[in-house]
């Protein structure tokens, strides 16, 4: 179940309900005249069924930021509901519910965001994979799989390619660019450090080109 708030201006509030109207998978369709403020107008609020939300919400969309306010979107884990049971019997299968994209591409944009904090993850990624490797360790490979960061960016890129949007595709490329650079030069010297000063397990000295007796 989806909760959706959305500020409409007063003279939009109409086309709003007749859109949640038209759905079946509206429930508890609310108004609140005159509470919304800067800018001022309603507030409508209703609950989505799952199966509905998706094609709710990009109605909302398409009516465009003039003909309605923000539109926030809140997961709600349970709801009980007499009406909804009864109103999505026949929409019930075995199949999967498709997610909501527009949720999805809000959470991507979110998560593309790359601060001084997602290079030092991948530094720290490289060097204990390099570890992992040294002392032959396959925790520790798993390890750098679950700290990486990288998967938000390629997510980012991914979803600028599909809306043929440059500039979060440039953003992501750059961002894995500089973070897997940054990773293989400090790992290398990392990894250089181990060699010079003999601490290289004998199981991995042949990585240095050294075979053990």
């Amino acid at each position: 179940m989806y909760h959706v708030r959305v500020s409409s201006p007063l003279e939009s509030t109409p086309h709003i309900l007749e859109v949640l109207g038209t759905s079946s998978g509206a429930l508890n369709v609310t108004v609140h005249p005159g509470s919304a403020r800067y800018p001022d107008g309603d507030v409508v609020e209703c609950d989505l069924v799952p199966e509905a939300a998706s094609a709710v919400i990009h109605q909302l969309r398409e009516l465009g930021p003039r003909q309605r306010g923000p539109i926030s979107v809140d997961r709600t884990e349970m709801a009980v509901i007499r009406s909804h049971r009864e109103m999505i019997r026949p929409m019930v299968s075995d199949r999967e519910i498709a997610p909501v994209w527009e949720v999805v591409d809000a959470t991507i944009r979110a998560n593309a965001a790359y601060p001084f904090s997602f290079f030092l993850l991948l530094v720290a990624a490289g060097l204990i994979a390099a570890v992992g490797i040294l002392t032959n360790s396959q925790i520790l490979i798993v390890a750098t799989m679950v700290l990486g960061p990288e998967y938000s960016a390629i997510l980012g890129a991914a979803l600028g390619i599909t809306q043929h949007n440059v500039r979060p595709v440039k953003r992501g490329l750059v961002a894995l660019g500089i973070g897997f650079g940054a990773a293989v030069v400090i790992t290398w010297i990392f990894s250089s450090v181990i060699r010079w000063t003999g601490q290289a397990p004998a199981t991995t000295s042949w990585a240095f080109g050294r075979c053990p007796t």
